[in-house]
């Protein structure tokens, strides 16, 4: 299962999402051994937390990501355009 979203990182955070959806923000995560989690810090947005333990900002809710995967039946949740 892949995941795309727009996602940077939390020193780079900016309170408008717009700013964060340009196309160098997108990453296509594949979600074995990655967490999504609500954040700490931002309420609007979620966490995807890597193997590495790198962790972005989505420019999407926790609960906006949770419906996507779940909608997902290509085994790709794409940004909606």
């Amino acid at each position: 299962m892949f995941l795309e979203v727009y996602a940077v990182k939390r020193s780079e955070y900016t309170e408008e999402t717009g700013v964060s959806q340009v196309p160098e923000n997108k990453r296509l995560i594949e979600m074995t051994g990655a967490r999504v989690r609500h954040s700490s810090l931002f309420p609007d947005r979620a966490e995807i937390i890597l193997p590495s333990k790198s962790t972005f900002l989505a420019a999407e809710s926790y609960e906006e990501i949770v419906e996507r995967i779940a909608e997902a039946i290509d085994g790709i949740s794409r940004v909606p355009e």
